[in-house]
């Protein structure tokens, strides 16, 4: 069973390749994700746990590919946000890791923030993307639901001090207090039900049977 739903923009935390940095291109490499599980929060339905598939057909890497901004913290409200951009054509999918290149700002204004990433200083980065499907394994008694994202599109790639709380994911549209929601496919399957032990039915049989014995 499937539906369609509206879910806010994510972010969440990954890594900046310091050691990477190029001087002659002005460029850093960047894992953008590794798919790892992280605890998200539904006012609707409580607690879950998402993982991103990472493969070709899992990420559309379109965005990323045609220049996506690198952006000071996730902000976009004015283009001094943006520090960056991804190289285009640079955004692919290694093995369980998406990695890109991005080109560092060179003017003065960004001189501070570019010269703390080439020295490693500022090592955290964070990734911004759509979720448009997800496979939801509702929960049991003894594990909390799991969404497994199987169509997700990066759209923007951020510096930022501290990596996104992972419980905390919904980005601010173009007004502070206007959120914006995107459509998802959700399809729903159930826990699968606890394993029977081979012998649990031969045992319950002699119960019965040393029941009716001692009816007798």
């Amino acid at each position: 069973m499937s539906e369609l739903m509206k879910l806010p923009r994510q972010v969440r935390g990954v890594n900046l390749r310091a050691e990477s940095f190029n001087p002659d291109a002005n460029t850093i490499d960047v894992v953008f994700t590794t798919g790892a599980a992280v605890t998200r929060y539904s006012w609707d339905d409580g607690p879950y746990i998402e993982t991103l598939d990472v493969t070709t057909k899992a990420v559309r890497l379109d965005r990323l590919n045609n220049g996506a901004p690198f952006l000071n913290t996730h902000s976009s409200y004015d283009l001094s946000d943006v520090i960056g951009c991804v190289v285009p054509g640079t955004a692919r999918i290694d093995g369980s890791l998406g990695v890109a290149t991005i080109k560092l700002s060179s003017a003065a204004a960004d001189a501070d923030t570019v010269g703390k990433i080439r020295d490693g200083v500022i090592r955290n980065v964070s990734v911004g993307y759509l979720v448009h499907a997800v496979v939801r394994t509702e929960a049991t008694d003894k594990a909390i639901a799991t969404c497994r994202v199987t169509d997700w599109e990066p759209y923007e790639i951020s510096a930022v001090a501290i990596p996104a709380d992972a419980d905390a994911h919904i980005r601010t549209a173009s007004k502070p207090d206007e959120a914006v929601l995107f459509p998802c496919t959700v399809s729903r399957s159930e826990p699968a039900p606890p394993a029977t032990h081979p012998g649990a039915a031969a045992l319950a049989r002699m119960r019965m049977l040393s029941r009716s014995l001692l009816g007798r």
